[in-house]
Formats: structure tokens, C-alpha cells, sequence
């Protein structure tokens, strides 16, 4: 037999150590798992920073999805310009405002929208959806007040662990 089997102190020791071993890798993981959804910004200057850059920003609320080839709607926001528009989960962009998407990714879709809202906020779509191909035309609209607070509330709940508890906007 082993030494270490034969003593009793040995055997208590290991036990303790792989113990140790299991607690400390618990913890690491839990601790891991706070730190991805943490923000080291403090709550107030987040919602503060959230305000300012959503005020005024035209938006469409489409979620989309990159397939192959181009990109699909994911899911639409409820009373969106693009819910209002006819939009539907399922629809396959084809083209916006006269630029191809059957090949794009949605940083470039993004990149669209963005050069057509500094312009304009009119937008028609191209849309392949059940093999019909459809046109969409959108009016993007700006973030409504209600909306912003929400992404506020959002954020402060998912990062700063604040549940419903959104700063006072500043004026």
C-alpha cells in the first residue's frame, strides 16, 4: 500500500486541498460570470452618456440576423417605424435605399442607415419574403423619450444589477 494511504493526516490533507480546489473554481467562475456583465462606469454617468447619445438618433427596430447570403429579420419592435411599415420576422433584406444587401453583414446595414439618416429619413426595402419579393418603404423616427428611459432602465438592470431604479435625467 501507498504511504499516504496509511496516514490518515495525508489522506485528510488531499481531501482539503482538492476541496479547496473545487471552491476556488466555483468562485472563479461566479466571479467571471459578474465581471462580463458589469460596467465600471458609474449608474448615473451611464444613463447620463445613454441619454445624450439616443436623443434625437433616428431608428428603425429591426433585429436582424446574418445568413447566408445577406440578412434576415430576427424580431421587429413593437410600434417601430418598421412594424409600422409591414415588416415582418422572417423578411430577407435585399436591397436599402438602392444598396444591395444580399451580400452585406450588419455592420454595413448599419452603416446604411446611418449615411441615410444624416441625410433623410425615408427608406425603402427591398424584402424576399415566403419568394415574393416586396417593397417597404419607412419612415425612421427618432427614439421617443419612453423608449430612451427604457434602454436606460435596460442597461442599468443587466450591468449595474439596478432593478427598475433609473437616475433622474438631468435637464
Amino acid at each position: 500500500m501507498l504511504a499516504s494511504a496509511k496516514d490518515p493526516d495525508q489522506k485528510m490533507r488531499s481531501r482539503i486541498l482538492i476541496m479547496t480546489a473545487v471552491v476556488v473554481s466555483f468562485a472563479a467562475a461566479a466571479f467571471a460570470d459578474d465581471a462580463k456583465k458589469k460596467c465600471t462606469t458609474p449608474p448615473d454617468e451611464c444613463a447620463r452618456q445613454i441619454r445624450q447619445m439616443l436623443t434625437g438618433r433616428l431608428y428603425l427596430g429591426v433585429l436582424l440576423e446574418q445568413a447566408v447570403p445577406g440578412l434576415i429579420v430576427k424580431s421587429i419592435v413593437p410600434e417601430s417605424p418598421a412594424d409600422h411599415a409591414d415588416m415582418r420576422t422572417g423578411d430577407r433584406v435585399i436591397a436599402v435605399n438602392g444598396h444591395r444587401t444580399t451580400e452585406a453583414t450588419i455592420k454595413d446595414f448599419k452603416q446604411i442607415l446611418d449615411e441615410v439618416g444624416k441625410t433623410h429619413r425615408h427608406l425603402w426595402m427591398l424584402v424576399q419574403r415566403r419568394g415574393a419579393f416586396r417593397k417597404i418603404d419607412v419612415m425612421m423616427e427618432p427614439y421617443s423619450r419612453a423608449q430612451i428611459e427604457r434602454i436606460v432602465a435596460q442597461h442599468l438592470a443587466e450591468a449595474h444589477s439596478i432593478a427598475s431604479a433609473v437616475p433622474d435625467p438631468q435637464p
